[in-house]
């Protein structure tokens, strides 16, 4: 239901004509739920109170929330069963809701908890949503820093906002009370220094000027969840791929930046891939590179910019394989590394090891220490361990099928003994998932391709804490 009415205009046009001065519209939001976890409970009531172009609008919904309404909740909201019983479900209202929020400022009490809601709904009907956000509770505490309470009860009474008893905790009640809070506290504190407040705290902040009106719609509708996020621009350049976490807040962190402009003005437009989760929107790169290759490009990410490495095995003139440590750099690989080290000194220390654990010649793999020639017998031979034989050409061939069979298992430092396994990742929300085996630090991405991304190996580590979803292969 929309409502314009004279009275809003009138009660709060100083509010409205501060509001109306911000580059995008304001949607003064409340929420009921039938309780307070984000992915179990789900909406019964929502009521926002518009900000667009100088009008003020009021737009509220009863949301049959598919699920029974306990008696507490019902005590405490006043919404019962029998009242939802025949109200639409979110999935019939969102098309209307959208547009009231999309590429608007959302301003709640404890925006958290209303906006992980509404980011929910949305996703299980498969509907991407994210939008700025702007929470009173914080605005309250820097406007009347002498006050210890900041619960919208306690604001009530502070400033004797009327409201009849059973309006608290019903949405367009609430969020009522929460508007007359601001145009109260707008008229006590003076534009300049009650506005300077609210636009230190909208998160993650407003678009810069120079993003075009197009990419601006693009980038609104990004929703606040993991993905592959692929950029175009105008002099055909290519695609820049970006994996993200919570792309709409990244994106808008990203062009924020002090020199982003120099970077992203040329950029035409945006395109979105979804994924489960970060590692997921990692594979996801991998693939599409695989797929495109010419012309698509990894953004070089500073916080990423971890060094890591691993051992390659070069043939010597004789044909002998040689290990090297190298330096793993992103991109696709033909096969999964041998082994993973954040620094050469443990990759050496891990050579020498894996070498007397599976009886492979030092010499022939030429990791001998360097006050060692290569003419002088190694260390095992004069310790008549070994005859030296290992070294000749006729063992060449089947010393380095030993090397190899064995190079699986060098040791990927941050990923305790196991070197290869499979992760199950789980949408909580939308219940989707996804499979994904990784090798070394790497994520297979078809089957002659791995992809190597810096941020894998921290990402596997933290991951592999949860026992959930995770298999061992070797």
């Amino acid at each position: 239901m929309s409502v314009v009415t004279e009275n809003d205009a009138a009660a709060f046009a100083e509010l409205a004509a501060v509001l109306f001065t911000l580059p995008v519209p304001v949607a003064i939001i409340d929420l009921e739920t039938t309780g307070g976890h984000f992915e179990q409970d789900r909406i019964t009531e929502i009521a926002i109170l518009r900000f667009h172009q100088g009008v003020i609008s009021r737009h509220q919904w009863l949301v049959n929330p598919q699920q029974p309404i306990c008696d507490f909740i019902t005590q405490l909201t006043g919404i019962s069963n029998a009242m939802v019983l025949d109200a639409p479900v979110f999935a019939d209202i969102a098309p209307e809701l959208l547009p009231l929020l999309r590429g608007h400022l959302i301003v709640a009490h404890n925006s958290r908890f209303d906006y992980a809601f509404l980011r929910h709904a949305f996703a299980r009907v498969q509907i991407c949503f994210a939008a700025l956000t702007l929470d009173t509770v914080p605005l309250s505490r820097k406007l009347y820093p002498q006050y210890f309470k900041h619960n919208l009860d306690v604001i009530i009474e502070r400033f004797h906002i009327a409201m009849k008893k059973t309006e608290r905790h019903r949405a367009m009640g609430d969020v009522l009370a929460l508007t007359n809070f601001l145009q109260e506290s707008l008229r006590e504190k003076k534009a300049a220094v009650w506005l300077s407040q609210w636009q230190q705290l909208i998160r993650p902040g407003y678009l810069p000027s120079w993003i075009s009106n197009e990419l601006c719609q693009q980038i609104y509708a990004l929703p606040d969840s993991p993905g592959l996020l692929l950029w175009h621009f105008a002099n055909e350049a290519g695609v820049v791929m970006m994996a993200q976490k919570q792309a709409f807040t990244e994106t808008i962190l990203l062009l924020r930046q002090k020199h982003a402009r120099n970077k992203w003005q040329q950029a035409t437009a945006i395109r979105f891939i979804p994924a489960i989760s970060l590692v997921h929107a990692l594979y996801l790169q991998g693939c599409y590179y695989v797929r495109h290759g010419e012309g698509c490009y990894f953004d070089d990410d500073p916080v990423a910019a971890t060094n890591w490495y691993t051992i390659s095995f070069i043939p010597n003139q004789g044909g002998q394989l040689q290990a090297r440590v190298v330096r793993l750099k992103e991109g696709i690989l033909t096969q999964a590394p041998y082994g993973l080290f954040m620094h050469p000194k443990a990759a050496k220390r891990a050579l020498a090891s894996w070498a007397r654990q599976y009886d492979l010649c030092p010499a022939s793999l030429d990791i001998l220490p360097q006050s060692i020639s290569q003419r002088d017998p190694c260390p095992k031979q004069a310790a008549q361990q070994c005859d030296g034989h290992c070294r000749k050409d006729e063992a060449t061939a089947t010393q380095n099928q030993r090397i190899l069979h064995h190079a699986l298992l060098l040791p990927v430092c941050e990923w305790g003994k196991w070197h290869h396994l499979r992760i199950t990742e789980v949408n909580c929300v939308t219940a989707e998932s996804t499979q994904m085996e990784f090798q070394a630090g790497c994520v297979r991405v078809n089957n002659g391709h791995w992809y190597f991304h810096p941020l894998l190996p921290t990402i596997i580590k933290s991951r592999l804490k949860q026992s959930q979803g995770i298999e061992f292969l070797r």
